[in-house]
Formats: structure tokens, C-alpha cells, sequence
């Protein structure tokens, strides 16, 4: 447990009894200098001098650190490594250390220090800690999804849950990279083509047939005539005089002739006059469809079995596919997916903080080494 604080009276066998005594033999302060033999240059005994003038009073609220040492892993919980619960959650000072050239990699956060935590933590990193890569987006496409999908994001390095936690980095601290969004689908292309044709009999089939028809109603009203030729509808429009009629089906732009009667007899009341086609034309259309997107590169990071460096977003499909975005770097947010002039683009993933945690939850860090992606 860490020393007594001020102003109860301290004597140097207190002192001694937290800290041990390394050399053995008479006891002496000098022997007791953060950082040296017997007191851990931590940050609860930060008011303990690593040389020159000493006295008691500089150990109120010191204490002996517990140390425990890190493998390489996965979703590494920092409470399991101090062994008993008991050491995690008393108010006392830690040490983590992860010597090099140990990788602590993650499916989300690599490292979390927890909430139960109590005391101080001081986290000494020589190796590798990296967070999850973030998946590229989903290219667009003509399933339903004509724009490109949006990147995930990269995890995380280090989740610290309870203030306290001092982060000193020789080594290398870095998010995952965010995923680039899918290429949106490129715009289709429609094409006319105007078909002419000669006289045809009447089939009598409207849907794929040929062949004009005059309605009359009851009492012998007349009503509009109507035409159709292989699935292309003309009219109704004017009436038993017409002997020729625009396209109506879309987009439009042919005309069909009437052509002979069929000699149907014409009782008084309402019947269909048939008649053979005497030619025309009509215009149908064409849609081709735009080409796929590509899909987002996947960002830096862990995926699962390996550290995998970011990757190129694809090209879009012809015609018109717009281009993937770019995974990102090491901390870094991937980049969007291009846009076609039909659909947009999907965002890229934003880039894995090096240090996440609540906002409520300070720590601080010390680095002489590498850290990619935002501390948050």
C-alpha cells in the first residue's frame, strides 16, 4: 500500500519497508531515489527526487509498484496480467511493461485498460500495439444499391476506461486505418432505334400482334381507333376516318397506316371493326445499364490472422463505374469512393484513435517513439 500522506510523522523504516532495501545494511535515503535500486520512477512517486537533495517528506503518498509484463495477443485486458483481482483493483502503483519486439493487436481495441482499476497504471511500450483495419465500402451497383457503400472505421490501439494511466512510448502505438467508401454505379445509357416496317394481316394478339381496330359503341357511336405492331401501341386518337395514327408507347416518334378491312359485318350495336396494317414505323428503345463501382480498399491494421498494410481502392466497371477510395494509413481515415455523374460515392471510414477514452478520463502520455491516429 502506498505510504501514509502528509502531515502524519514518517520515519525513514517506513520507508524502507514499502520500498525494500536493495544493497542491504544501514539504511540511507540516498538509497532511495526514483528511478534508482529500490523506487520506481512512476508516476505516484513523482515528488521523490532521482538525485541531489532528499528528505522524508518527499514520500508522502509514495508507493512500491506492482510490475507485470505483456505477451504478444490479442484484445489484450490489462487487469488478468497483475494476476490477482485484488492487485488491479487496490490503490497502488502499477507497471505494465511491453518489451520489444512484442505486438499487441486487436479485433476493435488492441489494449484496454478497465474501469475497475484502481491506484496508478504506468504503461511502458517498447513493442507494437495496433487496432483493427477498417473494411472498404461496397461498390455500387445495380442490386439496389447504385451508390458506393461507406468505410468502416479502424479500431483503436489502447481503450483506457479509469483515470490514471500514464502511457510512456519507446515503441509504436497506431489505429487502424479507416476503410475507403465504394465507387457509386455509373450512369446508364439510353439508345433509340427506329424500325420501319410494310403491310402485315391482322393477328389479333394486341400485346405482340398487328393490327388496327375501330371501336363503335351502342346506337352505332363511333369511338377513336387504336393500332399495335409487335408490343408497340399507337392511339387512340381520331376516329373512323383516320388512316393513321402516332406511336404512343414510349419514347414515341413512329406512325402506323391503316391498312384493308377484314369485313366485319357492323350490327347496330357496339362491336370492333378490324383492319390490316398498311405500314409505318415505331421506335424502341434501349437501356444499358452503368458499370459497377469498385469497392473501397481495406485500411492498415489487423484483419483478424495479421497486421495488412492499406490497400487501393478498385475501379469502377465500364461503362461509367466510378473508382474506389483508398484505405488509410496507420491512423489515418480512408478515402471517400468516387461519384459517377449518376450516383455519389461512399464517405471513407475515419482512421483508429492511437489512445481512446471517455471523456471524463484523463492520462497522460510520454512518447520518444511513434504514435499514428488521434489521442481522444
Amino acid at each position: 500500500m502506498p505510504i501514509k500522506s502528509s502531515p502524519a510523522p514518517l520515519a525513514i523504516s517506513e520507508i524502507v519497508t514499502e520500498f525494500g532495501d536493495d544493497a542491504g545494511g544501514s539504511d540511507s535515503l540516498s538509497e532511495y531515489y526514483r528511478g534508482g535500486a529500490n523506487v520506481n520512477d512512476v508516476s505516484s512517486n513523482n515528488n521523490v527526487p532521482t538525485s541531489g537533495a532528499i528528505d522524508v517528506g518527499d514520500f508522502y503518498g509514495a508507493g512500491n509498484a506492482v510490475s507485470a509484463a505483456a505477451s504478444a495477443g490479442t484484445n489484450i485486458d490489462v487487469a488478468p496480467l497483475f494476476g490477482s483481482p485484488d492487485t488491479f483493483t487496490n490503490a497502488v502503483s502499477k507497471i505494465l511493461t511491453i518489451a520489444a519486439p512484442i505486438q499487441i493487436v486487436g479485433n476493435n481495441v488492441a489494449l484496454t485498460v478497465p474501469s475497475t482499476m484502481a491506484g496508478t497504471l504506468d504503461i511502458q511500450n517498447a513493442g507494437n500495439i495496433i487496432g483493427s483495419r477498417g473494411g472498404g465500402g461496397n461498390a455500387g451497383s445495380g442490386g439496389g444499391n447504385p451508390e458506393g457503400g461507406a468505410g468502416s472505421a479502424g479500431g483503436a490501439a489502447i481503450s483506457i476506461q479509469k483515470a490514471g494511466v500514464t502511457i510512456n512510448n519507446s515503441g509504436t502505438i497506431s489505429g487502424g486505418g479507416g476503410g475507403g467508401g465504394g465507387g457509386g454505379m455509373g450512369a446508364s445509357n439510353t439508345t433509340t432505334n427506329t424500325i420501319n416496317f410494310g403491310a402485315a394481316n391482322y393477328t389479333g394478339v394486341h400485346n405482340n400482334g398487328r393490327g388496327w381496330q375501330q371501336n363503335w359503341g351502342a346506337n352505332g357511336a363511333n369511338q377513336s381507333p387504336g393500332a399495335f405492331y409487335d408490343g408497340t401501341s399507337f392511339g387512340p386518337a381520331g376516329g373512323p376516318n383516320t388512316t393513321s395514327l402516332s406511336q404512343t408507347t414510349d419514347p414515341g416518334g413512329g406512325t402506323i397506316n391503316r391498312g384493308n378491312p377484314l369485313g366485319d359485318p357492323g350490327p347496330h350495336g357496339g362491336h370492333t371493326k378490324r383492319y390490316n396494317v398498311g405500314g409505318g414505323s415505331r421506335v424502341v428503345a434501349s437501356t444499358t445499364p452503368g458499370g459497377a463501382g469498385g469497392n473501397g480498399g481495406n485500411g492498415y491494421g489487423f484483419d483478424s490472422s495479421s497486421v495488412v498494410n492499406a490497400t487501393a481502392g478498385a475501379s469502377g466497371s465500364s461503362p461509367g463505374g466510378a473508382d474506389g477510395g483508398a484505405g488509410g494509413g496507420a491512423g489515418a481515415a480512408g478515402a471517400g469512393g468516387s461519384a459517377s455523374p449518376a450516383n455519389n460515392g461512399g464517405a471513407g471510414g475515419a482512421g483508429g484513435n492511437s489512445v481512446t477514452s471517455p471523456g471524463s478520463v484523463n492520462y497522460t502520455v510520454s512518447n520518444t517513439g511513434t504514435i499514428n491516429g488521434t489521442q481522444g
